[in-house]
């Protein structure tokens, strides 16, 4: 009887130890992305890579699909202020509002509060297989940092699609 009490008390520690850090990782992708949408102007310091070394930028949301598909990805956003904010976002960069869309693009935050956000990207036959279209979502008068997006269509399942474009910069061989 004392073993399996004992191997009740391990589970329920390890249990404990899972939760606290899938907490822990989700308090601190919160408190980055906030970072990201209510930041002044100044530059955020570089957050170290794996290596130690400072990295360039925040890395991107990718949004991938096929042709007839949405593909998605989503961000928080959080008012750590004392007043109530009202937010506009925009979406920016290589594709415009047909193709890609926000979900809410408008919100009002309470102090504390905060919300999800979803990146919409209406894939199509007009985007090329493999090519990456940039973006970014903004909260203009809020910050000049965004968050930053690549949409890329996917081939199609059954391979019918053109081969995948060439990366930019890529010359041909002669």
């Amino acid at each position: 009887m004392s073993r399996a009490v004992e191997l009740l008390k391990s589970a329920v520690e390890l249990n404990l130890r899972y939760t606290s850090t899938l907490l822990h990782l989700s308090k601190d992708y919160l408190k980055d992305a906030n970072g990201v949408l209510t930041r002044g102007p100044q530059p955020a310091p570089a957050p170290a890579d794996d290596s130690g070394s400072p990295s360039a930028q925040r890395a991107p949301l990718l949004i991938v699909g096929r042709a007839g598909e949405t593909g998605n990805g989503a961000f928080a956003i959080n008012n750590p202020g004392e007043r109530e904010i009202n937010v506009h976002l925009v979406v920016q960069g290589e594709l415009d509002e047909r193709v890609v869309t926000v979900d809410p693009a408008r919100l009002v935050l309470k102090p504390g509060e905060g919300a999800i956000v979803r990146i919409l990207a209406a894939i199509d036959d007009k985007l090329e297989v493999g090519h990456d279209s940039v973006g970014s979502v903004v909260a203009p008068g809020l910050t000049n940092q965004g968050v930053p997006f690549i949409v890329r269509r996917l081939p199609d399942a059954n391979g019918a699609d053109p081969a995948p474009a060439k990366p930019r910069g890529a010359r041909a061989k002669r």
